[in-house]
C-alpha cells in the first residue's frame, strides 16, 4: 500500500515458563541470548503493574505502555503490550506475557509522524519470532492525524453540555481545550492520571494520549512515556495514563472535564492554546506542533512556548519588534489577532500597540490604521489603547518641554495621534485620562497636558460634537488650565470659551463663570443659577491677572463683580498699613460689621484663602482698565487705594465708575471705610492735581451724611492748609524781591572816598571769621555772616518761622531753582540722617532740584555740601567723605526716588564719583613721581640729595 511503510523493530519475550516457580524474565529476544540482559531492565521499568483477572469488567488486557527512550544511537521508541495467556506457573497462577518492541525513532517514524494508535496497529497482532532470530520487519501507516481526532471524539463524548447533536468542529473543539489543558499540566512535572475511562478500549485510550500529546511539540514524544492502564499501587512510570484516582505522586484529571492548570509557564501555555484554538480552530494548532519533531524535553519550557509562536501572529510580531524586523502587516496581523481575545495587562500587548500607533503616526499603510481602530473599539483591549494614547500625546508635549522649541515634528505627530482618536470616537476617553487627578505626579503632568490640548487647537479636540465639550466640563483641573494658557491671546481664549459652549445653561458654574469674556454679556449663562461662587470667579480673575491682560481683567471684575464683592467682604483679614483709621490707627473690626448691626458668619478655610489670594491679585498691575471697581476690592481686604492716574479723561471714568459702586447696596455697611480710603489718593500732595475736583466730587455725593460730612472737614483742613503755604510763598518770593531791589540800589549808590578797615584787620574773637571773609571758598551759611533781612535769613535756614519748618523751607528752594551752595546748606541737616523717613524726603527734594539744575550746578552740589559738613558740623574729611558715599550709594542702589518718583539719575551721579576718582588716583600718582624724585639726581649738573639723616630736634 502507498500509504504504508516498513521498520525493522527489535524485540523480546518477557515472560515465565509454564510450570515454573522462576520469576518474570526475558525468554526470548533478538540477538540471542546475549541480549537478554539488554532488554529486561527496560521491560521491566515499563512494567504498568498487576493486571485484573482475566473475567473483569473493566480496564482488560492487554495494557500497552509507549515509552520515548535515549540511546548513544539515538532516540528510540519502547512498545510494551501486557497480554492475557492461558499458562500457568508451578504454583498455579495466571502467567501474563509481555511483548516488547523497540524501534528507532528516527527517521522514519519522526518523519511519518506516527502516532501511538498507529504504533498499536502496527504490533498489535505481530507473533515475535523464535530464538536467535533477528529483528523483524512491521508494516506502519503513514497517515497521521487519524489518533488525534478519534482521541477528540472519545473525549467530547465525556464533556459536560456537549452532546451528540453538537456540530462535530463544535464537539472536538471543546474537546481540544481539555487536551489543551491536560498537555500544559503535563508541563508542571506532574503525573497525570485520567480517570473515568474504564470502559474504553486500548486503542481508544491510546487515541486520547495523542489528542494530548497532539497539542505538545511532536518531539516532546521523545521522552514521553503513556501507559493504557496502571494498577494504581506505587508510583507510575509513565507521565499520562488510565488509572485510578488513588495513585500516589499523580493528580487525577477526569476524562472530559477541564482541570485547573497551576499559575506559571504551564497556564501560560495553556492559555495561548485556547487563545489559538478558538482563533484558528484545532487542527491547524495541531499541524503546525506536529512540524516541531526535534527532541524536546518536557523541561524546556521556553522551548515550548516558541513552538507557539509560528501559530500566534501576535507572538510572531511580539518577537520581530524585539528583534527590530518588524513589517507593517507583521504588526497589524498581530493586532488583528487581539482583538476580543489578549488580555491588557500584559506588557507585550502594550509593546506592540504601542508600535502599531508608532506606524499610524508615521502615516505608513491604511492597514495599520484599520487595525488600530479595530483593536480600539474591541471591549477588551479599548481601554489599553486609549492610554497608550494618551500616554502618547504627554510623552510628545514632554519631549516639546524638553527641547524648548516648538518643533514641527512634535506638532505633527500630535495632530496625527488625535485624528487617530477622532477616527475611533475616543476623545472623551483620552481627555478623562489625560485629566486623571490621582497620582503623586499629576500635578507635574498638568502643565505638559495643557500645552498639548493648546497645540491642538479648540477646532480640533472638540471637533466630534459635545460629547467632547462635556468630558472637558468633568475635567476641571485640565480645562481651568488651558483656559488660563489661552487668556494671553483673546480672540484664542474666545475660540476655546465657545468650542466648550460656556453658555449653555447645563454647564457647571465654575466653566459659566467664564462666560463673561465672551460677547454679548446680557444673554450671559453667568447670570442664571446656580451662580458662580466667589471661589469660581476668584480662578477666572486669577487666569487673566496672570496672563497680564488688563482688558480681560476688568471684564471679569465687571461680570463677576457679585462673587468676587462677597469674597471681599467675607473675608476677616485687618488693614494693617499706617493710617488706615481717620485718627491714625489700624482698624480690627469686621468690614461687614463697620456701620452697621449684622454679624457675618465666619468664614471657612477656604473662603480666607481666596480673600489672600485676591488681595495678592490687588497688587499687581494689570488694573488700568478699572481702576475704581480695583480700588473698591482693595479697601476690602484692607489694602490701600491707588487712585486714578490724574488725568481729566481717566478721572472722568474713574468717576463714572465709582457713582455706580457707591451707590450698590451691599456696600452700605462699609460706605464710611470706603470713602476715607478712596479720599486719600485724591488728598494727598501734590494738590491740585489734574481731575482732582472731578473725583472728589462723587465721593461727596455718597449716600452716607456722616461719612461725607467727615470728608468735607478733611478737604477744609486741606483747603486751609494749602492757603497758608500759598501765603507763605507769596511772602517769600515778595521779599526776595524787595531784596534784589535793595542790592540793585546799594550797587547803584556812590561809594565814599575812604572807606574802612580791610576786612580781617580789626580785631575778633578766637576762632571767629571775619565778616565777608569766604575764604576763597565762596559763601558758607552760618559762619561769620553778615546781618541781613528776614527772608534772607529764612532762605538759608538761620531764622526759625512758625510757619515753616526745614523740610518746608528745603522744598521751597528746590521749587524756586535757588543755587547750589544754598541747597546744600539747607540739605547737609538731613544728610546726616538719611535711614530717617525725613532723610529720605530730603534726599528726593534734592534730586528733584538736581533734575532741573545746569551741569556746573550738578557738579557743585557735592562740593558744597562737603564744605558745609567739614565747616558748620566739624565733620572731619573721612567722615565727610563717608555721607558723601552713602548718598551716592542710594542713587546709585535706586533707593533715593520716592512714590513720587525723584530726579536722581544714578549714572551721572556715577560718572561724576568715577570721575573724581581718576582725578584723586592721579594726584596720587604725581605725588609719587615727586616723592621719587626727591630720592633720585636725574639732572645733569644738579647737587645730589645731602646724605645725613635728619634727626628729631635738629635745626635743618
Amino acid at each position: 500500500m502507498n500509504d504504508m511503510f516498513a521498520v525493522r523493530a527489535s524485540w523480546a519475550w518477557y515472560s515465565k515458563r509454564p510450570g515454573s516457580l522462576h520469576e518474570y524474565d526475558v525468554l526470548h529476544c533478538a540477538g540471542g541470548a546475549e541480549r537478554r540482559d539488554f532488554f529486561a531492565p527496560g521491560i521491566a521499568a515499563a512494567g504498568l503493574g498487576n493486571p485484573p483477572s482475566a473475567n473483569a469488567l473493566h480496564n482488560r488486557l492487554p495494557w500497552v505502555s509507549v515509552s520515548g527512550l535515549l540511546f548513544p544511537e539515538g532516540q528510540w521508541t519502547g512498545i510494551s503490550v501486557m497480554e492475557s495467556s492461558t499458562l500457568r506457573d508451578g504454583a498455579n497462577r495466571e502467567v501474563t506475557p509481555t511483548r516488547y518492541f523497540l524501534l528507532n525513532s528516527s527517521p522514519e517514524l519522526a518523519l511519518h509522524r506516527v502516532e501511538y494508535v498507529t504504533l498499536w496497529d502496527a504490533v498489535e497482532n505481530v507473533q515475535l519470532p523464535p530464538d536467535h532470530d533477528d529483528s523483524i520487519p512491521l508494516r506502519v501507516a503513514a497517515q497521521s492525524g487519524h489518533g488525534l481526532l478519534t482521541g477528540l471524539d472519545t473525549v467530547a463524548g465525556h464533556v459536560p453540555g456537549i452532546s451528540a447533536g453538537f456540530e462535530d468542529d463544535q464537539r472536538r473543539s471543546a474537546a481540544a481545550l481539555w487536551a489543551a489543558a491536560v498537555a500544559a499540566l503535563l508541563l508542571g512535572g506532574v503525573r497525570v492520571v485520567i480517570t473515568g475511562g474504564g470502559s474504553l478500549g486500548t486503542r481508544t485510550r491510546l487515541a486520547v494520549f495523542d489528542a494530548v500529546a497532539g497539542f505538545l511539540p511532536y518531539g516532546v514524544r521523545s521522552e514521553l512515556a503513556v501507559g493504557s492502564c496502571i494498577d494504581g499501587g506505587e508510583r507510575p512510570p509513565t507521565h499520562l495514563a488510565f488509572g485510578p484516582a488513588y495513585t500516589p505522586d499523580t493528580t487525577p484529571v477526569r476524562l472530559g472535564t477541564v482541570p485547573r492548570v497551576p499559575e506559571g509557564r504551564p497556564d501560560q501555555y495553556r492559555r495561548r492554546l485556547a487563545h489559538l484554538i478558538g482563533d484558528q480552530g484545532f487542527l491547524a494548532v495541531a499541524n503546525s506542533l506536529l512540524s516541531y519533531d526535534a527532541p524536546v524535553p518536557l523541561t524546556d519550557h521556553d522551548g515550548i512556548l516558541r513552538c507557539l509562536d509560528r501559530l500566534d501572529p501576535f507572538q510572531v510580531a511580539v518577537n520581530a519588534v524585539e528583534a527590530g524586523h518588524e513589517s507593517v502587516h507583521m504588526v497589524a496581523e498581530g493586532l488583528n489577532s487581539l482583538t476580543g481575545k489578549a488580555g491588557p495587562d500584559s506588557a507585550k500587548v502594550q509593546r506592540l500597540v504601542q508600535r502599531g500607533i508608532d506606524y499610524v503616526v508615521e502615516d505608513t499603510a491604511r492597514e495599520m490604521d484599520d487595525a488600530m481602530r479595530r483593536l480600539w473599539v474591541d471591549e477588551g483591549n479599548g481601554p489599553l489603547v486609549s492610554a497608550c494614547v494618551a500616554e502618547n500625546l504627554l510623552n510628545t508635549a514632554l519631549s516639546v518641554a524638553a527641547s524648548g522649541t516648538d518643533s514641527a515634528s512634535c506638532r505633527t505627530r500630535l495632530s496625527r495621534l488625535w485624528r487617530m482618536v477622532k477616527d475611533s470616537a475616543r476623545e472623551a476617553e483620552v481627555l478623562r485620562l489625560l485629566s486623571d487627578d490621582g497620582g503623586p505626579e499629576a500635578d507635574q503632568r498638568l502643565p505638559y497636558m495643557v500645552d498639548c490640548l493648546c497645540v491642538l487647537g479648540p477646532a480640533e479636540v472638540t471637533g466630534n460634537g459635545p460629547a467632547v465639550a462635556r468630558a472637558l466640563w468633568e475635567a476641571r483641573r485640565l480645562t481651568a488650565g488651558v483656559l488660563a494658557r489661552e487668556a494671553i491671546a483673546p480672540a484664542g481664549l474666545r475660540q476655546w470659551l465657545e468650542a466648550l459652549a460656556v453658555n449653555n445653561r447645563e454647564a457647571p458654574t465654575w466653566l459659566r463663570a467664564w462666560a463673561v469674556l465672551l460677547p454679548g454679556t446680557e444673554e450671559c449663562s453667568v447670570f442664571g443659577d446656580p451662580r458662580p461662587t466667589p471661589l469660581e470667579a476668584l480662578n477666572v480673575l486669577s487666569a487673566t491677572v496672570g496672563a497680564g491682560r488688563a482688558d480681560l481683567t476688568a471684564e471679569t471684575v465687571r461680570g463677576l463683580w457679585g462673587p468676587l464683592r462677597t469674597l471681599a467682604l467675607g473675608s476677616h483679614q485687618t488693614e494693617q498699613a499706617a493710617g488706615n483709621g481717620r485718627d491714625g490707627g489700624t482698624f480690627t473690626r469686621s468690614f461687614l460689621s463697620r456701620g452697621g448691626t449684622q454679624t457675618p458668619s465666619p468664614p471657612d478655610a477656604a473662603e480666607e484663602m481666596g480673600a489672600r489670594a485676591l488681595a495678592d491679585l490687588l497688587a499687581e498691575d494689570v488694573w488700568q482698565d478699572c481702576p475704581a471697581w480695583a480700588d473698591v476690592l482693595r479697601c476690602l481686604v484692607g489694602l490701600p487705594a491707588s487712585g486714578p492716574q490724574w488725568r481729566e479723561d481717566t478721572c472722568l471714568a474713574y468717576a463714572e465708575s465709582l457713582k455706580l459702586l457707591l451707590w450698590d447696596k451691599w456696600l452700605r455697611p462699609c460706605l464710611d471705610l470706603l470713602l476715607d480710603q478712596l479720599a486719600r489718593p485724591v488728598l494727598a500732595e501734590p494738590w491740585g492735581k489734574e481731575g482732582e475736583s472731578v473725583v472728589l466730587a462723587i465721593l461727596q455725593k455718597a449716600p452716607d451724611q456722616k461719612a461725607v460730612a467727615e470728608l468735607y472737614q478733611r478737604v477744609a483742613t486741606r483747603d486751609r492748609i494749602l492757603r497758608e503755604r500759598w501765603e507763605a510763598e507769596e511772602a517769600a518770593r515778595a521779599a526776595e524781591a524787595r531784596r534784589r531791589e535793595e542790592q540793585q540800589a546799594a550797587a547803584l549808590a556812590p561809594r565814599p572816598f575812604s572807606s574802612g578797615p580791610r576786612p580781617g584787620t580789626g580785631p575778633r574773637v578766637a576762632g571767629a571769621r571775619a565778616a565777608g571773609d569766604d575764604s576763597g571758598r565762596g559763601h558758607v551759611v552760618g559762619v561769620g555772616a553778615s546781618a541781613r533781612d528776614a527772608l534772607d535769613s529764612r532762605r538759608h535756614g538761620d531764622l526759625a518761622h512758625e510757619a515753616n519748618t526745614p523740610m518746608e523751607l528745603l522744598g521751597f528752594s528746590v521749587r524756586q531753582s535757588l543755587p547750589a551752595g544754598e541747597i546744600a546748606a539747607m540739605w547737609a541737616p538731613f544728610a546726616l540722617q538719611l535711614e530717617t523717613q525725613d532723610g529720605r524726603q530730603a534726599l528726593e527734594l534734592a534730586g528733584r532740584w538736581w533734575e532741573k539744575a545746569m551741569n556746573e550746578d550738578r557738579e557743585a552740589l557735592f562740593e558744597h555740601l562737603e564744605r558745609v559738613l567739614l565747616v558748620k558740623y566739624r565733620y572731619s574729611p573721612r567722615e565727610a567723605a563717608d555721607a558723601l558715599h552713602d548718598i551716592r550709594r542710594l542713587i546709585v542702589a535706586g533707593h533715593a526716588s520716592g512714590h513720587g518718583g525723584g530726579g536722581w539719575r544714578a549714572r551721572t551721579i556715577l560718572k561724576q564719583t568715577k570721575r573724581d576718582l581718576r582725578r584723586q588716583r592721579s594726584r596720587v600718582r604725581e605725588l609719587r613721581r615727586v616723592r621719587l624724585l626727591s630720592f633720585l639726581n636725574l639732572s645733569p649738573g644738579t647737587p645730589r640729595r645731602h646724605k645725613k639723616p635728619w634727626r628729631k630736634g635738629s635745626s635743618q
